[in-house]
């Protein structure tokens, strides 16, 4: 096919004095087409398919870079399988794009030295990766796969992408804070302080509630005694402590960091559920010894087994890990429950106010994802409707950097 009859294909793109684009024409274009998205969700697959459908090329991936590990993640993609999912933040090819403004035209296949095995060709030879970049930071990068001629990009081609990652670096950055902006209204306007003592009281009510539908059945048990008091006394303590705490919320400045051992500590949260005859509870725990608020772990840990347990209708599975993955600490939880749907992880799991419960008011979540980052740590979720869930907390095994 000719370049004259992919014209139809080029939005706005048109021979003007024997020049391929009417650059004005082609930005206010992009900047209309975006301006108007301000979530990253909404603008991810908006920003690929502009460039892809501008360029004329067979598709094309975006990746975005993560504030909290410093790599990059795939975050759309076009017409193309992602070459890779992440790159981590030492990776040759951020790298080099770190330095660069300009788009990197890929030759003698070059993209097959830093994508995935298994992944796909996608267009190695003739693609282009263009750099977005705001403020000498790199914000993250489009891969353009190539002409869906065969056709070399041409040098006008690649001013053009360069100009487009000017551009759609500004538009990501302004979505992000949108997005940041948005989130603390939210937050304000839910009450803090009051959803964190809340949500805890309901954890501890929730320990007791299994504590005493067990009793019945296991009260002449010596070990169950045993356990049950010992549950009883953590959570008057838990309690106690969220009467002296109610002026104000847990802030990193405020962690009480001291040597614990992440087994024991998972082992202690779990407790409640243990005897529990309407769930298994497996636990796999390897001793971990990290630099740590025990009691804010603690609830964290608590808080991931108690929404395993409510996630079961009837009978089923928790099993909680703990293990080392290279320098950092892991602890999981997977449950056999009802699971939650791909859009609900990706948009809503760790936000406030956002919850899959009956009633619940979706606070837990955001909680524990502000104490285990207050660690130096990560919360990750990965689930399936119908199919369970599995929750992996990770820490530094060295304390908080």
């Amino acid at each position: 096919m000719s370049r004259a009859d992919r014209g139809s294909a080029r939005v706005g793109a048109r021979k003007l004095s024997g020049r391929k684009y009417d650059y004005r024409a082609q930005w206010v274009s992009f900047t209309k087409r975006l301006g108007s998205l301000v979530t990253l969700d909404d603008l991810a697959p908006q920003l690929v398919a502009t460039v892809v459908e501008t360029v004329g090329a067979a598709g094309g991936a975006l990746y975005l870079h993560d504030v909290g590990e410093g790599g990059h993640h795939a975050a759309a993609a076009v017409g193309m399988v992602y070459p890779v999912r992440t790159l981590a933040r030492d990776h040759f090819l951020l790298a080099s794009l770190r330095g660069r403004r300009s788009p990197l035209v890929l030759e003698n296949g070059a993209m097959a030295a830093w994508r995935e095995p298994t992944a796909a060709p996608s267009f190695d030879e003739g693609a282009v990766i263009i750099p977005l970049r705001w403020r000498d930071e790199l914000t993250g990068f489009l891969v353009i796969g190539a002409e869906r001629s065969g056709a070399r990009y041409t040098r006008e081609d690649l001013e053009f992408m360069e100009t487009v990652g000017e551009q759609g670096a500004g538009v990501i950055v302004t979505a992000r804070l949108s997005e940041s902006l948005a989130q603390a209204r939210e937050f304000e306007a839910f009450h803090r302080l009051t959803s964190f003592v809340i949500h805890d009281l309901k954890n501890s009510i929730t320990a007791l509630s299994m504590l005493s539908e067990n009793a019945l059945k296991n009260f002449d048990d010596r070990e169950f005694q045993r356990d049950a008091l010992k549950t009883v006394a953590q959570t008057v303590d838990r309690m106690k402590a969220l009467l002296g705490r109610l002026r104000g919320a847990p802030a990193p400045a405020r962690l009480r960091l001291e040597p614990v051992d992440l087994a024991t500590l998972a082992r202690e949260a779990a407790s409640p559920v243990v005897n529990n005859d309407r769930i298994r509870l497996v636990m796999d725990l390897a001793p971990v010894s990290i630099s740590a608020d025990g009691e804010a772990l603690s609830k964290v840990i608590q808080n991931l087994v108690t929404n395993a347990v409510q996630s079961i209708d009837d009978r089923g599975t928790v099993v909680l890990r703990t293990y080392t993955e290279g320098s950092r600490a892991v602890v999981s939880v997977t449950d056999t429950g009802c699971g939650m749907s791909e859009d609900f992880v990706s948009q809503s799991l760790f936000a406030p106010s956002r919850s899959t419960k009956k009633g619940g008011w979706g606070i837990g979540l955001y909680h524990a994802k502000g104490l285990v980052e207050a660690h130096g740590g990560t919360i990750d979720a990965s689930s399936k409707e119908g199919a369970g869930t599995t929750f992996s907390v990770r820490l530094p095994i060295g304390g908080r950097t």
